[in-house]
């Protein structure tokens, strides 16, 4: 339908197109794998918990008016470069797949507006080592240590995350990086 309607070109993936990317992360849509090997695809899930909206016989219908956000834009921009990347030479694809669902979901929960508030910076949260990130989680930042759990509390100086193995709470301590030692994963080769 992209293709047709001229929003996509020819040999364009959809998850190329920029427009894209963004309306997904907009809508809180998760990639999901659909089968395995070379049969396998990727396919895209909706949220179970978004609103049903009248049906409509425009694809396009109008847009609702929606509370701005008030967290910095580099995060929805930086989480949806992560989408295009490839996961570092340690991270397991499974896992890369994992911390890219986490940072999506803390972008479309209250957390992230609350992380701002409380002076979060993108590095403290979102920021590992340039080379073997999982080497060094001690020092990442606080998305690499979610991990397929969710974060339950948000404090100034710390986060408490609920562990979905065990279904304890562990605790991560924010830390002041040195911003010369460690970088953004949407800038990693």
């Amino acid at each position: 339908m992209a293709r047709a309607a001229g929003l996509l070109g020819e040999r364009q993936r959809i998850t190329d197109a920029k427009v894209f990317r963004q309306a997904k992360t907009a809508l809180g849509i998760r990639s999901i794998r659909d089968g395995f090997g070379p049969r396998g695809g990727w396919a895209w899930d909706l949220p179970s918990n978004r609103e049903e909206s009248a049906a409509s016989s425009s694809p396009v219908g109008p847009q609702r008016k929606r509370k701005e956000r008030s967290f910095p834009g580099e995060w929805v921009e930086g989480v949806a470069q992560l989408q295009q990347h490839q996961p570092p030479a340690d991270v397991p694809r499974h896992r890369w797949r994992q911390f890219v669902d986490d940072c999506n979901a803390f972008l479309n929960s209250p957390e992230a507006e609350r992380a701002a508030q409380l002076g979060w910076h993108t590095m403290q949260l979102f920021g590992c080592k340039p080379r073997y990130p999982l080497s060094y989680l001690g020092e990442a930042g606080l998305l690499w240590h979610v991990n397929g759990g969710k974060i339950i509390e948000l404090h100034r100086t710390w986060a408490v995350i609920d562990d979905p193995v065990n279904r304890s709470p562990r605790t991560f301590s924010r830390r002041d990086v040195a911003k010369e030692r460690m970088v953004l994963p949407w800038m990693l080769d």
